[in-house]
């Protein structure tokens, strides 16, 4: 009876844990399904029918950009030099490729520092806007263009590294809610199996305790009858 007690409170805590942990999945499912529905609100289509398509680019993207410019510098190409050549390199790039290319073919006679400020503006990146607001100084003779390019870079990799830590760090807890629904369900099914069938051999034993007893009373009337 002890046992039986003991099982029945141990499944009862845990019960209560998984109730726990599956509220909060259910209540980050339900924002991420708030969050993907919010964009067929008529208030978000009004707003995104008035305003034009924003292009993306992505850190690991920049950065690639940056960095090729950096090794053109230092093989002593001019900055014109270094964009026509980070202009092949990435021509394969999807959107960011296709406008490098563009703003090359456009601007880079006339100023290469604009080719930069023209990518942040169609990107609306700060990256890159920095980079344009670096590039302005070393042409007026602040800093060199290596310099420029090589503190830029220093600014994306940082980025980078800080939202790599950022997914180390939340990766336990994404990991962690699989495991316990697992082991829970695991620990259910072990535990509940001798439950059951402990409860089927003392309803067995009962029902038979019964029978035997209505036999003997059945057997007694017979006997006086």
């Amino acid at each position: 009876m002890q046992t039986l007690l003991l099982l029945l409170a141990l499944i009862l805590v845990i019960t209560l844990f998984a109730a726990s942990a599956w509220g909060q999945i259910w209540r980050i499912q339900r924002r991420r399904r708030m969050s993907r529905w919010q964009k067929y609100h008529p208030r978000s289509l009004t707003r995104r029918l008035r305003r034009q398509a924003v292009l993306t680019v992505d850190l690991p993207t920049i950065r690639d950009f940056i960095l090729t410019l950096q090794l053109s510098l230092s093989l002593a190409e001019t900055l014109a030099g270094a964009l026509q050549q980070a202009s092949r390199q990435f021509g394969q790039r999807g959107a960011f490729g296709q406008r490098l290319q563009k703003r090359v073919r456009s601007q880079l006679q006339v100023e290469p520092e604009q080719v930069i400020r023209a990518l942040a503006e169609d990107f609306q990146s700060k990256h890159l806007t920095d980079l344009a607001d670096r590039l302005d100084l070393a042409h007026e003779g602040g800093l060199t263009y290596s310099e420029a390019v090589a503190a830029s870079l220093e600014d994306v990799e940082e980025e980078i590294r800080i939202a790599v830590e950022k997914d180390i760090e939340r990766a336990p807890v994404m990991l962690t809610i699989p495991m316990i629904i697992g082991v829970f369900f695991s620990a259910l099914a072990l535990l509940g199996y001798p439950l059951v069938l402990m409860m089927f051999r003392n309803v067995t034993q009962s029902s038979t305790a019964q029978w035997a007893a209505a036999v003997r009373r059945l057997a007694d009337c017979l006997t006086c009858g």
